[in-house]
């Protein structure tokens, strides 16, 4: 997709999403080697999955022992995730809240130990949009932002311009006063495309939100 529009509608509006979804049902496939690498040493708590898509990274939450809120604006996708969880370990399904609903507007009753939001493309700056994500964060807690780095030149010429991000528009709402940045850095990962394999550029930012005094 070269431009920034599909059916008529902007991209990454909510219908935007839910046509995308309809039309590309596809499979659960594997949590995030990312995520993996990130959260597996955090000791479990709550857990907000921004941008849950197909399921899988709020699975291996649940199944890390997290009480996850599983969030996205398409109900074909959340209802497919849900189904998903239930086909799991019988202790998974009950750990996992899913929310149909648009992250740009939507305000948790809660705050989080973990807010992990991955390739999620706002209809908004993305800048505001980790700021909306930072407030989630538990004193405390952990946010852990994933995205497709400016950098790669796959997703420069196949995704809206909106797709990809640079780490000023994550770190630069994570202010000193408040979050310590444990990981700030883009990193390659190999994917398979039918039989061609392709390298990407993922930008990933971990923050520490500090303990309130």
């Amino acid at each position: 997709m070269s431009n920034e529009t599909h059916a008529d509608h902007p991209a990454f509006s909510a219908r935007w999403w839910e046509q995308h979804y309809q039309g590309h049902p596809g499979g659960q496939g594997s949590p995030s080697p990312q995520l993996i690498a990130e959260v597996t040493d955090l000791p479990a708590g709550t857990a907000l999955d921004a941008g849950c898509g197909h399921g899988a990274d709020a699975v291996w939450l649940a199944g890390q022992g997290w009480e996850v809120t599983a969030v996205d604006v398409s109900s074909t996708v959340v209802n497919n995730a849900e189904e998903f969880a239930a086909r799991q370990e019988p202790d998974i399904a009950p750990r996992i809240s899913w929310v149909v609903a648009d992250l740009t507007a939507w305000e948790p009753a809660q705050q989080f130990d973990l807010v992990v939001s991955q390739y999620v493309h706002p209809d908004m700056p993305f800048s505001q949009f980790v700021a909306r994500l930072a407030r989630a964060v538990a004193p405390g807690g952990t946010l852990l932002v994933v995205g497709h780095d400016h950098a790669d030149r796959h997703s420069a010429e196949h995704a809206p311009q909106k797709a990809s991000i640079g780490l000023e528009a994550v770190t630069g709402s994570l202010t000193d006063e408040l979050w310590d940045v444990a990981v700030a850095e883009s990193r390659t990962r190999q994917v398979e495309h039918g039989s061609t394999q392709m390298r990407l550029h993922d930008l990933v930012v971990k923050a520490h939100r500090k303990p309130s005094r």
